[in-house]
Order: structure tokens, then sequence, then C-alpha cells
């Protein structure tokens, strides 16, 4: 009868909810974690156990941390499997800057497969085993998911075990993971940012993995892991490639204050994939064995064979501001070639494609100008006025971007809470005086696109409507197609545009099982309507070029 009790209350907690069992495994930790608290205490008293100092900010040696870790360390697989566990000058200067007294939030922004899990392990070591230990210590390692923050845990354990250190105990629950050190009262915790939403407990060293891939909706976890070390003067580190995390950004940008510290190791941004000074600047790990040179030339190799890979190798292997997992439509290296900067912009030479993206309240109206002849383009955008320029970037992520492209001339602000097409259109029209234009616009928006041309001053533009997407009856996948070719063939040339250029940076592409392409938005405020203005007019010009001369006049779906 008791077994039989006993598998029915085993049977009723499996059959509770994943979150119900993760809290009663919490609530059993806090019971275990004070349960032990107060026996150290009691044998504190007693005087059964030595007493650790304190470890203040400048009792902090990383010349010691590398030395033990040398000494100590062992590497548990690869080639330099049963080699010492060296920590690298450039990682030793890092940490140093890292917990140098003063610095309360540190950054590393490095490439991948440098070295970055092992120098969290040696520096988390240290403080379990080595001469950063002290009584009760506590830290924190988020990261982006549970599985990732189970390999880091993964990582530290084998180091551990390959070193043979004792006393150190590693639990896999609460999920992701738990280190403790119970003679020192010494607790480590692993956090899974895809599941946590804060951490109230103290830490005097909390590290935030691959933190340039947390998006903005982490922001509160963000600062729930600064939080966590204000009560005990500790550190947030913060290691990861670049990505494009806006609170990592926002931190490598705040590296000259003086509780900042920040370090990246990136390629410049107009650096090909095949330049080896670009490798060698974004991967330190090159000199010292850690990454491997012949991995970054096929790697380099296949991304160039590979436009759909471009966007990984840059993010991983060049650590240059890109979303890994994201394919834009061009890259922003690439895109900053068409900028004809110290030198004029080609002429307006030839017939003009004008394509045109007619916005509403919350989007931009966007046309682009482009003269296949020459290769130059321009591009102009309006807003309504309310709200005001500064509310629409805030409310965009964008900042004062939208002021700057006012004062520069891109940008213009329309009364009303919709922009008026038909005064849109007719600025184009006397931006276009003496221009032979021929105009593309989307299918979907043909009534709207009419009845502005009917209120406006122009009569004698042709139309051609195109369908957007990668179905057997829209157009937009050659016309994506025509402006990557005039964009890598240097066949799109023109002054900075900051409009192009940030809709550029918010592109995305999602591709059929065919592969053929499809122009998306990265995220629900990215204003991508001058790049689909732009890919409109790409694609027109591409026809309008390989028209025969003479021939009859392709009119498309006029």
């Amino acid at each position: 009868m008791l077994c039989f009790r006993l598998g029915l209350a085993a049977h009723r907690e499996y059959k509770q909810p994943a979150d119900v069992r993760f809290k009663a495994a919490e609530r059993q930790r806090r019971f275990r974690q004070k349960k032990r608290g107060m026996l150290l205490a009691e044998k504190a008293k007693k005087g059964e156990l030595q007493r650790l100092p304190g470890l203040r900010r400048s009792d902090i040696d990383i010349d010691k941390l590398a030395a033990w870790s040398a000494k100590r360390l062992r590497v548990p697989s690869g080639r330099l499997q049963a080699q010492p566990f060296e920590l690298q000058p450039w990682q030793v200067d890092f940490l140093r800057g890292a917990l140098a007294p003063g610095v309360m939030e540190a950054a590393l922004s490095v490439a991948r497969k440098n070295g970055k899990s092992g120098l969290i392990a040696a520096l988390l070591l240290g403080c379990l085993d080595g001469p950063l230990r002290v009584r009760g210590w506590r830290g924190i390692v988020c990261s982006m998911t549970g599985r990732l923050a189970a390999e880091l845990l993964g990582a530290m354990e084998s180091i551990a075990r390959a070193s043979a250190l004792p006393g150190i105990k590693f639990k896999r629950s609460p999920q992701p993971g738990q280190v403790t050190v119970e003679e020192h009262d010494i607790v480590l915790d692993f956090l899974a940012a895809d599941k946590a939403s804060g951490h109230a407990v103290g830490a005097d060293i909390a590290i935030i993995d691959e933190a340039g891939l947390l998006g903005e909706d982490k922001r509160a976890l963000w600062n729930a892991m600064l939080t966590s070390v204000s009560g005990r003067d500790g550190r947030l580190i913060c290691i990861s490639i670049r990505g494009e995390g806006p609170m990592f950004a926002e931190l490598l940008a705040r590296g000259a204050e003086p509780h900042v510290h920040a370090v990246e190791f990136a390629a410049p941004p107009g650096c090909a994939l095949d330049d080896r000074a670009g490798w060698l600047a974004a991967n330190p790990g090159l000199k010292h064995g850690i990454k491997s040179p012949e991995y970054m030339e096929r790697a380099a190799k296949r991304a160039l064979a590979s436009p759909g890979d471009q966007a990984a190798f840059r993010a991983y292997d060049l650590n240059q501001p890109q979303e890994p997992e994201r394919e834009m439509i061009v890259s922003l290296s690439d895109w900053r070639r068409c900028v004809a900067e110290g030198q004029a912009a080609p002429p307006r030479r030839g017939e003009c494609a004008l394509g045109v993206d007619i916005g509403g309240s919350a989007s931009m109206t966007a046309a682009v100008a482009y003269w296949p002849e020459s290769g130059r383009y321009e591009c102009w955008g309006a807003f309504p006025a309310t709200p005001d320029l500064a509310q629409r970037g805030e409310n965009d992520a964008v900042g004062g971007l939208y002021l700057r492209m006012r004062e520069r001339g891109e940008l213009t602000v329309y009364p009303g809470r919709v922009t008026d097409a038909a005064c849109f259109i007719d600025e184009c029209a006397s931006r276009l005086a003496g221009q032979k234009v021929r105009m593309a616009a989307d299918r979907y928006r043909r009534a709207e696109v009419l009845e502005a041309m009917s209120r406006s001053f122009v009569t004698d533009w042709p139309v051609e409507w195109r369908g957007q997407g990668h179905s057997h009856t829209a157009d937009g996948s050659r016309d994506v197609r025509a402006f990557q070719r005039a964009v890598l063939g240097a066949k799109w040339i023109g002054a900075r545009s900051l409009m192009m250029e940030q809709a550029i940076a918010q592109s995305s592409i999602a591709r059929d099982g065919a592969g053929n392409p499809k122009l998306l938005r990265a995220k629900s405020t990215g204003r991508i309507d001058a790049l689909q203005a732009g890919v409109l007019a790409a694609g027109l010009g591409e026809r309008m070029a390989a028209a025969p001369s003479g021939g009859r006049r392709y009119r498309g779906l006029a």
C-alpha cells in the first residue's frame, strides 16, 4: 500500500505543469541553501570552520588567476587535450580591466571560437576553487537559451573533472543547472534568457553570454542582471559577438565611461570576406592556435560562393554588426561601396525608372529614381506631421534619425495624420523636371496610386504594376534579384542616403522551397519603404536596359 501511494504521488507530481514543477524545485533549492547557511553559521560560531579573508576590489590579482589556470587546470578535449589551460595575453588584459577597481560593467565583443567559453570557465573556476575564492561568493551566468546555458555548464564541468578539482558539485536541477561549493557556501546559478525574466539574488559576478543576440524584449532581464550586482558591489560582464542587440551596442558605446570597460575585436565595416587582415582583427585566437586559419579560408570561400551564408560569416567570424540568422538583401559593407564619397555621383542620363511605395499613417511614403544607363539613384521620403519626427523616431527605436534625414533634405513632412500621396507625387515630378520617367508601383496599392495620380499634375508617366512576394503570380523575387545585381555589380551609385542605409539594415529575406527571395522587414517597427521603392526601381530599370532599342517598348502590366 505504501509503495502504491508513493507511486501515485510521483505520478501526480509528474502530471503537474512544467512551471509548477520548476517552482517546486526552486523552493527546495532555497530551502537547502538556507539550511546549509544555518549549518555553516553554527560551525563558524563553534570555531570549527576556517574563515577566508574578504576579497576587495584591490585584492583581485589577475596574474595569480592566470598562473593558477596554467598550473591547475587542464584542457579536457581537442588537439590540446590534457595540456595546461593557459589564458592568452588578450584574455588576461580583458580580465584585468573588467575586474579593475571602480569598474561595474564590462563588455568583450569577439568572433566565435576564440576561447570565449574557456575564458568564462577559467574565471568562474577561479572563483569556485582558485585564487579568487571567498566565502559566500555568488555568481550568475545567463545564456540565450537553456541549451546554451547547459553547454556552458558542461564545458565548466569537463574542465573541472579533467583538472580533478575537489569539492565542486555540478547540478542539473533546477534547469539549466547550478554549481556549488558547500564547504565555503559558494553558489553559481545558470539562467536561460528564454525562460528567466530576472533574478532577485545578489551576485558578485553576473555574466551574460551572447549578449549581442539579446533583443529589446530582454531589456528587463538585462536590467535585473545589472541590479543583482549592485548590492554586493559586483560587476556585470557581457561576452558576445557584436550582433544587433541594442543593450550590448549601448554598453560598447559607453566604453569610455570610467565605470565601464569595453573591448571589441572586429573586422572593419568595408572588409572583404577573404581579407586576412580583417580575420586577424576579429579573431585574436588565430595568433595563438585557438582558431584555425584553414577554417577561415574554407568558411570565406563558402560565403563568397553562397550569398545566403555571408550573413552568418560576417556575424560569427568577422564579428560585424549583423544578425547571423537573418539574411539581408545586401550586406551593409556591400551597400557602402555604392556611396559616391569624395567624388561626384554619376549624371542623370537616359530614361528614369521611378519606384514609388505609398505609405499610411505609420509607414513612410518613399520614392527612388534610378537611371540604369548611368547607374545613378536618388531617394526621397515623406511622413505625416502627426506624430512629430522626434516621437516617431522614439516609437521606431531609431532616436533622432528622422530629424537628421529632414536636415539632409531626404525627408519631407506633410500636414495631417496621413501623407498626401498626390502632393508627394507632385514633389517627385518637380525633382525630376525635364526627365523622361517610367514608374513602378505595388499592384496591391493600385487604387490608391491611381487616385493620387488623378489628383496630381502628372499625366504622362506610364506605370507598371508589380506584385510582391515569391509566389508564381508575383514579381517581387525578380525585382529583389535585380536590386542585388545592381548593388553587387556597381551599377547603383549615389550620394549617401540615411534613409536607404537604415532600410537595408532593417531588411530581411525569406525564401520559399525553390530559393526565391521575398523582401520583409526584420522587426515590426522597421521602416523598409525606401528599400521597397528601390527594389521596384531596380527591377524596372533592368527591364528598360534589356529592352531592344527601336523595338516595341515593354509596358508590362500598365
